[in-house]
């Protein structure tokens, strides 16, 4: 599954981020999880 994150990628470095990982890496993390959840979810409502 390929999560694309343009947008963040456009968007740049968060200015208010103080963690000691990179916010861009960790919200790709985020959006890849919530997305194979959704096509999860998506996937299990088409079952007859």
């Amino acid at each position: 599954m390929v999560i694309k994150t343009a947008i963040l990628k456009r968007l740049g470095p968060i200015p208010f981020w103080r963690g000691e990982k990179k916010c861009q890496e960790e919200l790709e993390k985020i959006y890849k999880k919530a997305a194979e959840k959704a096509a999860s979810a998506l996937a299990d409502t088409a079952k007859p």
